[in-house]
């Protein structure tokens, strides 16, 4: 018995040592998890599997944002968001335009150019621009937007032009920055983005699903300022990015801004702890996306109010795309005035000889097939549209196998153009009784 008891007290008294914990993360992997991921986030992982671990090597948190931004945290429930705001009054000049300016374009000439979109407001407080930072490209469920931008009018147009963003601290706390974007968009009546119908909205919409919320603009419209943009100013801009519009039509130059590929890295590192004042400069990356979101739609209006050049030619598409041929035939008349590179004179007048035919005006849809053989002598589109009206509407066939035989005679087809052409020509033939 006293040989046990002397074997447990040298027990007691040897000091013991802690348990030595691997690394979940081995060497390569977490080289690969660095490169890949971003540093920091293989440590993190190793913090995470310890079941204890000491004060000293847990991981700080992400930092605190509002060291660089006048921000402040906005409580939903027990969760919260971190919120800036920021106020133009409207002689702050964005480029060369005032944000006044920008209000005034928008009620004259946009209302025109997009009245299935903004007809249905009778104020500017009730339309809505937005704009998401996210922590990738992808979509999908893994896709997390963490900051959301909402611009809006004051219900005074005197008081100016407001920015809200929202930023998401952690992920877990999601729910509440969606609650509080509900809040921002309370009473809009149309949203407008930029490419949001195939990445902001969608990827809303299923953040919204994925918290159990509703999505808060079931009933309002969403006007998607891109391909409108593209009509409008693609054929005089090496490309339709909102950097390269703003530049040229706003004259809106960046400084100090963030590239739009550095800012999911960015936030990850923060997401790790790793403090970055370049986060500020997300925040003003997201503020002149949306005001310059504005600027372009009240460019836009202009383009219609006062139609010129290729934007007239877009003008003209947008509303003939729409069926608002009294609206596009100014805008397509105008753009055939200007000195126009064949194609583009070509689309101008295919676009104003259906508004001719749909208003049927045939008398001056010929005049304009006329004009289009003249400059594409190897376009079947005039041949067959003129003859077509000739025979059936105007009921001249003698005029319309003329017009045939006539564009056949040039030579210049392709065999299934020329094979087209031949079979509306023995058909007129056998009306005309000499087939």
């Amino acid at each position: 018995m006293s040989s046990l008891r002397q074997r447990l007290e040298r027990l007691e008294r040897t000091p013991r040592k802690a348990p030595q914990r691997q690394s979940p993360v081995g060497p390569e992997l977490r080289r690969r998890l660095d490169r890949i991921l971003g540093t920091g986030i293989a440590a993190t992982v190793d913090a995470r599997a310890a079941t204890v671990a000491p004060a000293a090597s847990r991981p700080a948190g992400p930092p605190d944002l509002t060291r660089w931004l006048d921000a402040e945290r906005v409580g939903v429930g027990d969760s919260s968001a971190l919120q800036v705001v920021w106020e133009f009054p409207p002689d702050h000049r964005h480029g060369k335009v005032t944000v006044g300016e920008i209000a005034a374009s928008i009620g004259a000439g946009a209302r025109g150019l997009f009245p299935e979109h903004l007809g249905g407001f009778e104020h500017l407080h009730q339309l809505a621009f937005l704009d998401t930072e996210t922590t990738g490209l992808a979509g999908g469920a893994g896709t997390i937007p963490f900051q959301i931008g909402v611009g809006r009018w004051h219900l005074d147009p005197e008081r100016g032009f407001r920015v809200v963003q929202l930023f998401l601290e952690a992920p877990h706390r999601e729910a509440a920055l969606l609650q509080l974007l509900t809040r921002e968009l309370e009473g809009v009546r149309c949203l407008v983005t930029y490419n949001g119908v195939g990445y902001d909205v969608p990827l809303l919409q299923n953040r919204h699903v994925l918290t159990r919320q509703p999505w808060p603009l079931g009933t309002a419209t969403h006007l998607d300022l891109l391909p409108p943009a593209r009509a409008l100013w693609r054929t005089t801009h090496p490309d339709c990015r909102l950097g390269t519009l703003e530049a040229s039509l706003l004259g809106f130059g960046r400084r100090g801004d963030v590239p739009g590929a550095d800012i999911p890295p960015l936030y990850r590192a923060y997401l790790a702890g790793q403090a970055d004042p370049r986060l500020a400069a997300v925040f003003r990356h997201n503020r002149d996306d949306i005001l310059s979101l504005a600027g372009l739609l009240a460019a836009a209006g202009e383009a219609a109010r006062c139609p010129r050049g290729a934007a007239a030619l877009g003008v003209g598409l947008l509303q003939g795309r729409r069926g608002h041929g009294t609206l596009a035939r100014p805008a397509l008349e105008a753009a055939l005035r200007a000195e126009l590179p064949p194609p583009q004179r070509a689309r101008a007048l295919r676009e104003l000889s259906l508004t001719h035919k749909r208003a049927g005006a045939w008398q001056e849809a010929l005049v304009r097939w006329g004009e289009m053989q003249a400059l594409d002598p190897a376009d079947p589109f005039p041949v067959v549209e003129a003859a077509k009206a000739l025979e059936h509407r105007l009921d001249d066939p003698a005029a319309a196998l003329s017009l045939v035989e006539q564009a056949l005679a040039r030579g210049r087809w392709i065999p299934k153009d020329r094979e087209a052409l031949e079979r509306r020509q023995r058909r007129l033939l056998r009306r005309a009784g000499t087939g």
